[in-house]
């Protein structure tokens, strides 16, 4: 199964364990809820799996991989924008907010890996 497939499939496990590392790490006095941390993580995620599927070429992978300024725009790079000003605002410090999309990188990575067949 391609990875942007399984995200779509596994969006409500991925999005408990992400809730619950966002929930640890949002500081107490915070008024982001656990219903706006699902819903961002939906929203992070299914823009994750729609990113993949679109058509690049090398070079164009390249500079979206560095992060170049030139980089071709899309949807991802938007939401994920949008997300880290929400968890700024909400009293997320960046090594939090960077945490966050680390931890949900690893999630992701490893149900994906768990579900594999012919795994050790």
């Amino acid at each position: 199964m391609s990875l942007a497939n399984f995200i779509e499939a596994d969006l409500r496990g991925l999005i408990d364990d992400w809730a619950g590392y966002a929930l640890a790490l949002s500081q107490e006095g915070s008024q982001l809820t656990e219903s706006q941390l699902r819903n961002s993580a939906a929203d992070v995620l299914m823009s994750v799996a729609a990113d993949m599927r679109e058509a690049q070429n090398s070079a164009e992978q390249l500079t979206k991989s560095r992060g170049d300024k030139d980089a071709p725009h899309s949807v991802f790079s938007h939401v994920a924008h949008r997300h880290a000003d929400d968890r700024l605002s909400h009293g997320f410090s960046i090594n939090d907010v960077v945490a966050e999309f680390r931890a949900r990188r690893a999630t992701v990575l490893r149900r994906w890996q768990n579900t594999s067949p012919g795994r050790p």
